[in-house]
């Protein structure tokens, strides 16, 4: 099922049960309330039948003929009132037509002796029967000179049920309560029918852009309508996309590089031996030296291939002991001076500590990486140039382990530098700045990307920045131990 008509059913169900609980706690606490009330009248009227009460049982020493007497009470108020409208020599009780002023003395009464024997009751239903102590409880005494000799009960005191009136009542507010409620809910689906839209719109979008990429189109974007979550993800997935995109590209320039790369020393020594095939290169010696120094030129990019293949791979095994940033340092100005020397390059080793820092690595592979750094800045830099070797420790940074200590090796040179848009590529394969040099002055455009992956082996990483000498600086940073 959809994701967007389960929201729906969710939706649907929570109103239907917040709907029901709502309607069940209000119709319940309105009629608790409204039972309250009517409780409460009823007690002030008890308290005043109390008082008539009182008198009459002080009057008469006893309950007898209070049955008559309660069951008289509304005529002889009727009949006060003829005489007080009509004069004092009226002889019949007015048939009043207003039903309001009879529904005042409507109520019920019952009277309780001290040993709970319904004495009076104006229904008629209960006279004569032992009223239980927990109901009297709920009437309002009668006392004769602060002696109590009964107990009076009038309306919900005696029945605990309600009058058709009250129950209209209480019908009409359930109902008033229960359409509320159904039109709250309906209002409260088509707003959540509306979000559950705005949640899955997106997200169908994005399942849409998700199978034209799965299909090939790297081309594709999804919308960006909002600042949420989904928003958020939008954004990663446009940002995979184009990163799939680039890597697609890299891909395609890879292999069209490393085709190039081998191309040329291939036709190069099919050209040379069908050319000694054909009479046309003598079979001598130095011909043959030619073609072994491009064999060696082919052996080499391959190996290269097969080694950076190997590092990414994970299956390079690293040689773990101690090793002399600042020996390494020394060992590779002194392998390259004579080649700094052959372009006018003053090519010099700074330690700014009082020693180099000593890492834990794998020498072999350090060393391979100083020794890249140093070539490319020696190609790259013209005559006359500067290039600087630096080693120094920060003790107080944490490095990728967690752990304090991070030590640094840099490579900077004066030459001409590397544009910031040209710095997140120049560790890809094959990519060299100036695609018009040879592979002899330029490189194949692999060592970087070697270098890369052994100091990401080693927990470390490279970072390419401007130099306090005009050119690049190459900054490899290694956790210490």
């Amino acid at each position: 099922m959809k994701l967007r008509y389960r929201l729906s059913l969710f939706f649907c169900a929570v109103i239907l049960v917040g709907s029901a609980a709502s309607l069940l706690l209000v119709r319940l606490t309105t009629e608790n309330l409204f039972r309250s009330f009517v409780f409460s009248g009823d007690a002030a009227k008890a308290k005043a039948y109390a008082t008539i009460l009182s008198e009459y049982y002080s009057a008469n020493r006893s309950w007898d003929h209070v049955q008559a007497f309660l069951s008289g009470i509304p005529n002889q108020v009727l009949l006060t009132l003829d005489k007080s409208i009509h004069g004092a020599d009226v002889a019949s009780i007015a048939a009043y037509p207003d039903d309001a002023i009879r529904n005042l003395l409507a109520d019920r009464i019952a009277v309780a002796d001290l040993g709970g024997i319904i004495v009076a009751d104006t229904s008629g239903k209960l006279l004569g029967s032992i009223h239980p102590a927990r109901h009297l409880a709920h009437g309002f005494p009668i006392t004769v000179n602060f002696e109590r000799v009964g107990t009076v009960l009038v309306g919900s005191m005696v029945d605990s049920s309600l009058t058709g009136i009250d129950e209209r009542f209480l019908a009409s507010v359930a109902a008033s309560i229960l359409w509320a409620t159904l039109g709250a809910s309906l209002i409260a689906l088509l707003l959540g029918l509306l979000f559950a839209n705005r949640v899955t719109d997106p997200l169908a979008s994005l399942n849409a852009a998700a199978r034209r990429v799965a299909a090939g189109d790297l081309s594709i974007l999804v919308a960006i309508r909002s600042n949420d979550e989904i928003a958020e993800l939008s954004v990663s997935f446009n940002t995979m996309t184009e990163e799939l995109r680039r890597l697609e590209e890299a891909k395609k320039r890879i292999i069209a590089d490393a085709a190039h790369e081998l191309r040329t020393p291939v036709t190069l020594i099919q050209g040379t031996v069908e050319a000694m095939i054909d009479g046309v290169y003598p079979l001598d010696i130095a011909t043959l030296r030619s073609m072994h120094e491009e064999t060696i030129r082919l052996s080499r990019l391959i190996d290269s291939l097969r080694e950076l293949e190997t590092i990414e791979s994970g299956e390079l095994k690293l040689d773990l002991k101690q090793v002399d940033t600042l020996e390494i340092a020394r060992q590779a100005v002194s392998l390259f001076a004579a080649q700094a020397t052959a372009k006018r390059i003053e090519l010099s080793v700074e330690c700014r500590d009082s020693k180099g820092p000593v890492l834990t690595a794998d020498y072999m592979r350090i060393v391979e990486v100083v020794y890249n750094l140093i070539s490319n800045a020696l190609k790259y830099s013209p005559e006359g140039s500067k290039v600087k070797v630096s080693v120094w420790a920060d003790h107080a940074r944490i490095n990728e382990g967690g752990k304090r200590g991070v030590a640094y090796i840099a490579v900077d040179d004066s030459g001409p530098g590397i544009p910031k848009e040209e710095r997140d590529r120049v560790f890809e394969r094959f990519y060299r700045l100036d695609r018009s040099r040879a592979q002899d002055s330029g490189g194949r455009g692999l060592g970087l990307a070697i270098a890369l992956e052994i100091v990401k082996a080693h927990g470390g990483r490279i970072e390419v920045g401007d130099s306090d000498l005009g050119g690049a600086s190459f900054i490899v940073s290694l956790p210490k131990p």
